[in-house]
């Protein structure tokens, strides 16, 4: 009988798989194997590149990474230009233009206004401090702490400034602006914005608030009044007026910053950049100016993507091609269970492409599903693991034709397979299949290996042709030639297995202990599945091991460097010596720099320490070569000294300050904190720097939050001139996308052991009948199924467990072979600082052993389960 014009064999095809579920559900598993990792590939990269902009973002004023447009507003027009708007006309007016030519652009937040005036207070008790930074901002009653008050119209005024003044709410105060005043009453009192962290609807005026960094401009304190009150104040002296659009994160991708960022460009061709006269004239009198960064961010972030695509895609090419093995693996699986039909349709004369044929259509469907849940996998665990979980449209559809050829080639490699093993079921194996077993086929991924080291770009760093700059990554060859020399050496050690196990199929073994007995016998008489095992499980540990002590390593001396450079989280720089304020006690200590030092005929910058206190406050890694920082510090109190930077020259003992010599007891060492590129540092005891140079910059080091050490600084009134944050050094973009790189890896090495936990249930299947049968024939010779179980738990457990050494093993080679690649800053000290992965490696232990265990169960549970006369009957 046929329908669809074919025979009945073929035209059943289709409705076959439904009555072995096990067969369709190891096809199914199989294409979504193969599907997944493709699949994955451009959402990962999607979602790297989504998630790299929104670390820009917010690594930086979220204002002038927008739009921020700046001028003056002067309240009386020119001589020349009667006719020109001023005060709150030219206020209204632009703000309507912005809002204008701005107003359609998805991912800007509403406009914010800011004007700023000086003024000063009165009655003032202390006049000498009576100005005040009047500021008139959109909103900014919900984003300052309110102490008292907060109700009607007035001033509000920062709580150190009323406490100074002897001023509370309800007191009516007269601001005073040239020969401009105004009386009102004071509505609000609210902490201080130097003595709270900085918020980020606050980033843009952080040098009004803090002032600018090594700056002899006075800094006031800020006070608020409503924009009308504020432009009354000014009628003599003018303001200064900012425009600013935030840029709103929520749902922000690559491809949708773009269309804002040409807006906000288009804005800027119209305003400041116009050379017809208009309202933001960047000349007198409106002085106008324009800030945004939202254009370089989005290139920046394609320059990740671009620099992460060299890497990610053949990683995910190696986790495709392990999806196929287990989709061939199928195959055969489906060749084997139907090998009495096979065999019936091979001796009438149906030949392997006719059968592969009938592979294909029986396997569709369970392919097609596989390779549906492989896309849905691939697209969940990108949102919910992934570095961002929004994706492009245009990667969304370049991942369903990924999956969509995936599908093809698992139908392809399952039809190939299954045809071939089913052309092959009553066939004698030809004598040259045992002459291909002894080629070393381990030599092609060794010497690819090699190869690629010495082909593959090295370059960490990725330069784009306009002005982006740079960004880092980890060069191809870390990748690919660590992925070869990991796949060569475990191929050469499951063949040192196979060498092994067959040398020891010879000899005797006791039968005193029958679960070791019957474990080692199974062991040994197939010494190909075993070496296969053993070699595949040590990939993906290893492979595993490698990418977790790359990622750790890359991370440790990024953080290192920054450390290093700035000397601890964050080093506050003080216009006037300061003890260290009580909040900061046990975790901060005060040094003091000198920048003009002599030591010999060098140039050095000299930094004076507490030896007491320093330690608590400085970064120090104990994996930086040479003397530990306590012991410098040890050194340092015993009246010697401390040098980092000579490189190894010898420049002589005596430092000179403002010609006064020192003879000092100089230790050299590699690395100190606060060394910084250009000149030597030295160590001194903070005593000997107050002798030479009374006037050295002071300097506050602290440890912990940089927002909260600030914040401890300005409450206890440190007279702070300039902030340096470690965080900053590594907040450009630079490495963005190198944690990426890794996590990609970690995420196949993932997926290749789940391909190696779906092999080992497709082994123990395969070989069930065989051990159904051992099972009721030990029963019958009184070995009980606990003895059984642990035959099995032994026998595959040690299989795994051999697998899980080697891939440590390999793991280890592959690491020592290429730590010396993982700093991607060699100009910077320290070096390579190596961080091994304990933890990692203790979870893919306990999982190895757990797979072993539950493994084992299933395979003896279904062993127990079989009754003698089925398994006599039993003909699958």
């Amino acid at each position: 009988m046929s329908r669809w014009g074919m025979p009945a064999p073929w035209s059943r095809a289709p409705l076959m798989l439904l009555r072995r579920p096990v067969v369709a559900l190891a096809v199914a598993v199989g294409a979504l194997l193969v599907a997944l990792p493709a699949a994955a590939a451009p959402l990962f990269l999607s979602s790297a590149g989504n998630a790299t902009l929104r670390q820009l973002v917010d690594a930086s004023c979220t204002w002038q990474t927008g739009m921020q447009l700046t001028g003056a507003v002067p309240m009386r027009p020119a001589p020349e230009a009667p006719g020109d708007p001023v005060g709150r006309e030219l206020v209204d007016r632009r703000v309507e233009l912005v809002r204008a030519q701005t107003g359609g652009l998805d991912h800007l937040r509403e406009p914010v206004v800011t004007l700023l005036t000086t003024a000063s207070v009165g009655p003032a008790p202390v006049p000498d401090q009576s100005l005040v930074t009047l500021a008139a901002r959109d909103g900014f009653g919900e984003h300052v702490d309110v102490i008292a008050g907060g109700e009607g119209r007035g001033v509000w005024l920062p709580d150190r400034f009323a406490e100074l003044q002897g001023l509370s709410v309800g007191d009516e105060v007269t601001l005073f602006s040239g020969d401009t005043r105004a009386t009102m009453p004071v509505a609000a009192v609210f902490r201080d914005l130097r003595s709270v962290p900085e918020r980020p609807f606050w980033c843009s005026l952080r040098e009004t608030v803090h002032g600018t960094p090594l700056g002899a401009a006075p800094v006031y304190p800020v006070a608020f009044v409503p924009r009308a009150d504020l432009l009354a104040v000014a009628e003599d002296t003018g303001a200064s007026m900012w425009i600013e659009r935030a840029v709103d994160t929520g749902g922000l991708t690559t491809v949708g910053a773009r269309p804002a960022a040409e807006g906000i460009e288009r804005l800027r061709a119209n305003t400041v950049d116009s050379p017809e006269p208009g309202l933001f004239d960047d000349s007198a009198p409106y002085g106008g100016a324009f800030t945004s960064s939202l254009a370089d961010k989005v290139n920046r972030s394609e320059l990740v993507l671009a620099a992460l695509t060299g890497t990610v895609v053949p990683l995910a090419a190696a986790g495709t091609v392990a999806g196929l093995v287990i989709a061939a693996a199928a195959g055969a699986f489906w060749a084997d269970r139907r090998r009495a039909e096979l065999a019936v349709l091979s001796a009438r004369g149906v030949g392997p492409v006719a059968l592969g044929g009938k592979a294909a259509l029986e396997t569709a469907g369970a392919v097609v599903l596989g390779a549906v849940a492989g896309w849905a996998g691939a697209r969940g665990l990108v949102a919910a693991a992934g570095p961002s979980p929004l994706v492009t449209p245009g990667a969304t559809t370049a991942s369903l034709v990924a999956a969509a050829t995936a599908l093809v080639a698992s139908l392809a490699v399952i039809a190939a397979v299954a045809g071939f093993r089913a052309g092959r079921l009553h066939d004698t194996r030809p004598a040259r299949h045992r002459r291909r077993a002894r080629v070393p086929w381990e030599v092609l991924p060794l010497g690819a290996a090699v190869v690629c080291w010495f082909v593959l770009d090295a370059d960490v760093q990725v330069r784009a042709a306009d002005a982006v700059g740079t960004v880092a990554r980890i060069p191809p060859r870390l990748i690919v030639s660590p992925v070869l020399l990991a796949i060569g050496l475990a191929m050469l050690g499951a063949r040192l297995v196979r060498w092994a196990l067959r040398r020891l199929r010879s000899r005797p073994r006791s039968m005193t202990r029958p679960a070791v007995y019957l474990a080692a016998r199974r062991v040994v008489a197939a010494p190909l599945v075993a070496s296969v095992l053993v070699g595949a499980t040590a990939v993906p540990v290893a492979l595993a091991g490698y990418g977790a002590t790359v990622t750790g390593s890359v991370d440790r001396t990024m953080h290192a460097e920054g450390q290093l450079i700035v000397g601890a989280d964050a080093v506050l720089s003080l216009r006037e010596r300061a003890p260290v304020p009580p909040r900061l006690a046990g975790r901060a200590s005060v040094a003091t720099r000198y920048v003009d030092g002599r030591l010999g005929d060098t140039t050095v910058h000299v930094l004076g320490v507490d030896p007491e206190t320093f330690a608590e406050a400085a970064f120090w890694d104990p994996g930086l070569p040479g003397p530990s920082l306590v012991e410098v510090l040890g050194h340092l109190s015993g009246g010697g000294a401390a040098v980092a930077g000579t490189s190894s020259v010898d420049i002589g003992s005596v430092l000179t300050i403002r010609n006064q010599h020192r003879e000092l007891d100089l230790l050299d060492v590699a690395q100190l904190p606060g060394k910084q590129a250009g000149y030597p540092l030295v160590l001194v005891d903070r005593a000997l720097l107050d002798d030479l140079a009374p006037t050295a910059q002071p300097q506050l080091w602290a440890r912990g939050d940089p927002d909260e050490i600030v914040a401890a600084a300005a409450a206890a009134g440190l007279p702070v001139s300039a902030v340096a944050r470690a965080e900053d050094v590594q907040a450009s973009g630079v490495y963005a996308g190198i944690t990426y790189t890794f996590a990609f890896l970690a995420a196949v090495s993932l997926l290749t052991g789940v391909v190696i936990v779906v092999g080992l249930l497709l082994y123990l299947d395969a070989r069930s009948r065989a051990r159904r049968s051992a099972s009721v024939l030990l029963r019958r010779m009184g070995i009980g199924a606990g003895a059984h179980w642990r035959a099995l738990v032994l026998e595959v457990g040690g299989l795994l467990l051999a697998g899980f050494a080697t891939g440590a093993l390999l793991a280890a080679a592959v690491i020592a072979s290429t730590a010396a690649d993982y700093d991607l800053n060699p100009a910077s000290a320290p070096g390579t600082l190596v961080a091994l992965p304990w933890p990692v490696f203790a979870v893919l232990a306990v999982a190895t052993a757990l797979t072993a265990v539950v493994a084992s169960a299933a395979a003896q549970r279904a062993a127990s389960a079989a009754r003698p006369s089925e398994v006599l009957r039993d003909t699958r």
